[in-house]
């Protein structure tokens, strides 16, 4: 194992360091200078720098994230958090890195603080937020920068014991003004949008995934083509077997640690489909644990960090999505998510869907009463076949953006429909039948006929 140096903070004040930044650091060796710098260390001749050398120096400069993990306490205490989410591991890192630039001091002088005099501890944590409400901070920012800071000291077992309270916890200013889309707003949408950031959001809002279902927050895991059962490649081309599809999602993937399934919706299906196959027609070839939602072919060398992953980190599935809303919308991602949760209630409203249903496909347990029901890992064929029709029974209000069709164009599209589920004796029949119906003629060419005759 890798053993680190204490982390040790230079004796100094603010002012100090203020002074000693704004000064050239002295030439403090005995060797007489080199050639081509004077007396203070300094170079005086003009050198043409290689590029190539500058990007690779730039490349091993260490993040600031990096020098907090070069702690082997800091490393300890977030690598046990990431054990349980990696999310929560970067908040609170974060938070606790805000924090201590605030007051100047290192998380390791924060941690003795808290060991040997929790009051003054406890009172700097506390006079913190009175200056982030002063500073208007949102009462989330403040509280999760307070499950920050307990958190570090919960590592050196020290606990705040103390009520720090935080004025009006559960508003959430910036989302006052949220409403979910309309069926026109959403059209314009999943219009402005290409193959895989319509994908993307129709797995959300057709769906009720979570993003980090997509592609976790690492981009390590994420939903794979094994998690649609319903799915088939016939003949190179990507086709479900099933409607509505079902999707699967693995407990690694769920955010309440256990594994449910939802539906995606006609609109869903085409979109996800055509993206696969758009994928398949590029040559892709599909196995089980090929990415739904992969990063493009032409970026595979030029990911950074993300290089050699399958899938897309959370982040930038985030932001795929950011880019397409924008500029006309405004909206989060995660609002999508939202649009699925308030149409599944309109429809519970309406008696299509049973309330245990829409909390499932949502990934939430639910109450005690669906532990014994539809948190099984296995359940009962009847019960999923009652689940996919009421989800059928919910489309229409998960499918908005049908009203604002066309009518003659969705009357084409059933036709194209029931024409595409005929067999080849059936086929024939209709073809024979458009056959003698073209050979009939309409009474006006009949009346025709015999005005002629006369």
């Amino acid at each position: 194992m890798v053993k680190y140096e204490k982390w040790q903070e230079p004796n100094v004040t603010h002012d100090d360091r203020k002074k000693l930044n704004s000064e050239t650091p002295l030439y403090h060796s005995n060797e007489v200078p080199a050639e081509g710098t004077d007396s203070m260390g300094k170079n005086t001749v003009q050198n043409i720098t290689n590029n190539t050398a500058k990007i690779q120096t730039t490349s091993r400069k260490q993040t600031k994230k990096g020098r907090l993990l070069a702690h082997v306490e800091v490393r300890r205490w977030y690598d046990n958090l990431a054990r349980g989410s990696g999310i929560t591991a970067e908040v609170k890192l974060r938070r606790l890195s805000w924090f201590c630039e605030q007051h100047e001091i290192s998380p390791m002088q924060f941690a003795e603080l808290g060991m040997k005099d929790l009051k003054a501890a406890t009172d700097l944590v506390q006079d913190n937020v009175t200056w982030m409400e002063k500073e208007n901070y949102a009462p989330g920012y403040i509280a999760e920068t307070v499950k920050g800071v307990k958190s570090w000291l919960q590592h050196f077992d020290v606990q705040i014991k103390r009520k720090i309270r935080i004025a009006n916890i559960g508003a959430t200013p910036t989302l006052e003004n949220e409403k979910v889309p309309e069926p026109l707003e959403l059209a314009e949408l999943f219009n402005r949008s290409d193959m895989r950031s319509g994908a993307m959001m129709s797995l959300i809002a057709k769906s009720g995934l979570r993003p980090e279902v997509l592609g976790n927050y690492r981009g390590t895991d994420g939903l794979r083509i094994k998690d649609l059962p319903d799915l088939a490649i016939v003949q190179g081309l990507a086709t479900f077997m099933q409607t509505p599809p079902r999707i699967v999602v693995r407990k690694n993937l769920s955010k309440a640690r256990h594994e449910y399934f939802t539906f995606t919706t006609d609109i869903g299906g085409k979109k996800l489909l055509a993206y696969i196959n758009s994928r398949t027609l590029a040559g892709e070839s599909m196995s089980p644990d090929t990415p739904v939602i992969a990063p493009e072919t032409w970026h595979e060398n030029q990911r950074g960090n993300n290089n050699g992953k399958k899938f897309l980190p959370t982040s930038r599935i985030e932001e795929v999505i950011r880019n397409t809303m924008r500029p006309r919308f405004s909206w989060r991602p995660y609002l999508l998510r939202a649009f699925f949760d308030t149409e599944l209630l309109i429809s519970e409203s309406r008696g299509r869907i049973a309330h245990d249903f829409r909390v499932f496909f949502m990934g939430h347990k639910g109450s005690i009463e669906a532990r014994y029901t539809t948190n099984k890992s296995i359940l009962p064929k009847a019960l999923m076949d009652e689940m996919r029709e009421s989800f059928k029974r919910s489309e229409e209000f998960l499918d908005l953006e049908k009203s604002a069709e066309d009518p003659l164009e969705k009357k084409r599209g059933q036709v194209k429909e029931t024409v595409g589920k005929l067999s080849v004796e059936q086929l024939a029949e209709v073809q024979m039948f458009v056959s003698n119906l073209a050979d009939c003629k309409t009474n006006s060419e009949l009346s025709f006929h015999v005005t002629q005759n006369n």
